[in-house]
């Protein structure tokens, strides 16, 4: 049952998140688990979880760029298709 509330917890506080703050929380939460596992020690624990966040971040943050780019080709398409009607249009 708490696995079940936390899960749900961690889908509604990620829910109006971009792909970099996805990304930072879960390469911290990652890093973290392999940092303790490595070092077994605090300070291993935040270097991994300061590591992963960073990567986790850049990895996400590229992923948002992807997409707004992509985002930005298709409404010049659709801009694009609209005025070739308009000048059609026009021709009759």
């Amino acid at each position: 049952m708490k696995y079940i509330l936390a899960l749900g917890s961690v889908l509604i506080l990620t829910a109006g998140c971009n792909n970099a703050q996805i990304g930072a929380g879960a390469g911290a939460g990652i890093g973290a688990l392999a940092g303790q596992a490595i070092g077994r020690n605090t300070s291993s624990t935040l270097i991994g979880a300061g590591a992963g966040a960073a990567a986790g971040y850049m990895v996400g943050n590229e992923m948002d760029k992807q997409k707004a780019e992509q985002d930005r080709q298709r409404m010049q398409r659709e801009i694009d298709q609209n005025r070739r009607n308009s000048y059609d249009s026009y021709d009759d």
